[in-house]
């Protein structure tokens, strides 16, 4: 064989996006086919940020988070945070340093359930010119409950059925998931929670019900208001309501099948969001589709499907959070995100989330693995300045350089790494066909020094050996590793040997 000129052929990875499991040969370097614990900003790839879990802890496990905003309280007490757990309920400020339990109405000694659907609304009490805001709770064993904003008081609200499901839609609550009417949806008078009288001279005034059954033994379990429409999901079907009064109702199945999890319903602007058993599915306001199915294949196919009814997921600062089971774990232990700006995916397997609770400013999640205590979502370990305590992993897809019939070796990676605090080793390989080849790298941060004198860190080059047809690299760190990155992408030259 004639050997070309050294160094002849090469790869670039001008920066990092996310993941990408449908084509093993990436034609886009920036994608991974596995990533784990792993962030991108900016194109620079760095660790996950660590969570931060909250002073507050209750002795049971917290199943349902809520939040209502009282507008007319001090700056420090506008947001109240309500969490369900143990048969009780607490709230608390995000400030607080405990939780705060919240009164049994009369006769009720314990919540049968601590899975609680909610809504935010408000109401005048009768003999009072100012009104009130209120959070509205309600599952299918306990009724609907109101939480007045203003004295944290508890009250039932008589209601024709009890709701598992509620969502306010055109000034009017709708309830449904109602074990012993699956088919039906309810609403209230407009403008009123707590009335739930029909009116059979001005039926626009009082309230109403719907039936629509589908006769397969499905039944409703989530309600979404969507612009002037509001969606209703059963786990293989999905109904359109338009119209703001009974009179104009209109009910309408959608195509392309309904949301088997309803805990991972979450509105995107102009779109809805929802997982399956195959990915992630999108409802556009005419029809479910599958949404980039093949993206994200290896992960949804090791989801545990005994116990996916768990997953859950919320969408914040334009990201989609699917909190999920996989392997043989029975609670959700890892998320995997979707970032609607890049349109990137990246997955964790560091958190544990159970519930989550997007507010304007932050989200927070609660855990299995930590009962009663409540966690706080953190990204951008560079800016945060903590990391993720596990291990990292990044691997790019295959590359042959467009060339089957070229060996590839002697390869040379050159990278540019900057740490935060403390000397951090990374551990890269070269891999092909043949074998595999991995070299560690330590870095430690800059000295004062060199601070002063203006000075950055440089590109550093590795040379690894090994052949073969094709390659690809695999970055990673042990666990307990702290802040670093790697900016400017990377760039993999080789030796070329042609048949």
């Amino acid at each position: 064989m004639n050997k070309l000129n050294k160094y002849d052929a090469y790869s670039t990875i001008p920066s990092f996006l996310g993941l990408k499991q449908d084509d093993e040969f990436g034609n886009d370097p920036r994608m991974a086919l596995e990533v784990q614990n792993m962030e991108t900003v900016d194109g620079a790839l760095q660790p996950a940020a660590a969570c931060t879990i909250m002073t507050p802890q209750l002795t049971s496990p917290i199943e349902t988070l809520a939040r209502l905003y009282r507008r007319w309280t001090s700056a420090t007490e506008k947001e109240l945070l309500v969490a369900a757990s143990g048969g009780k309920l607490y709230a608390m400020t995000p400030s607080a340093s405990d939780w705060t339990e919240l009164l049994m109405p009369q006769d009720v000694t314990a919540w049968s359930s601590n899975v609680w659907s909610w809504v935010t609304y408000e109401v005048n009490p009768e003999g009072s010119t100012s009104p009130v805001d209120v959070l509205l709770m309600s599952n299918a064993k306990d009724g609907m409950i109101m939480i007045n904003g203003n004295t944290l008081d508890v009250t039932q609200v008589e209601t024709p059925k009890k709701f598992g499901i509620i969502e306010r839609y055109a000034e009017r609550i709708w309830g449904g998931a109602i074990d012993d009417d699956p088919d039906m949806l309810m609403y209230s008078a407009p403008f009123d929670p707590t009335d739930w009288e029909a009116q059979t001279e001005i039926p626009e005034d009082g309230a109403g019900e719907i039936s629509q059954p589908s006769w397969d033994g499905d039944s409703f379990t989530s309600l979404k208001a969507f612009g002037a429409q509001l969606i209703a999901f059963k786990k293989t079907r999905v109904w359109r309501i338009l119209g703001t009064d009974p009179g104009e109702y209109a009910f309408k199945e959608q195509f392309g099948g309904g949301a088997p999890y309803p805990g991972t319903i979450a509105v995107d602007t102009e779109r809805i969001l929802m997982a399956t058993k195959h990915g992630v599915d999108v409802y556009d306001g005419l029809s479910v589709q599958p949404f980039y199915h093949d993206t994200c294949k290896d992960v949804f196919a090791e989801i545990n499907a005994s116990y996916a009814d768990q997953c859950v997921a919320c969408m914040w600062n334009d990201k989609y959070y699917l909190a999920m089971p996989m392997g043989n774990s029975t609670i959700n232990n890892a998320v995997l995100i979707y970032d609607t700006h890049e349109g990137s995916w990246l997955l964790r397997r560091d958190v544990c989330a159970e519930a989550f609770l997007p507010t304007t400013d932050k989200l927070y999640f609660t855990s299995s693995t930590t009962p009663g205590r409540l966690w706080q979502w953190q990204e951008d370990s560079w800016k945060t300045g903590t990391a993720t305590l596990a291990a990292t992993k990044w691997v790019t897809p295959w590359n042959d350089l467009g060339r089957k019939d070229i060996v590839k070796g002697g390869f040379e990676v050159y990278f540019q790494m900057e740490v935060k605090t403390a000397a951090v080793a990374l551990k890269i390989s070269i891999q092909t066909e043949k074998k595999i080849k991995t070299k560690t790298f330590t870095l430690s941060p800059l000295t004062s020094t060199q601070i002063s004198n203006n000075q950055g860190y440089k590109q550093k080059r590795l040379h690894f050996g090994g052949s073969g047809r094709r390659f690809r690299l695999i970055i990673e760190t042990a666990a307990g590793q702290p802040v670093w990155r790697l900016v400017g992408g990377m760039l993999i030259v080789s030796e070329t040997d042609p048949d």
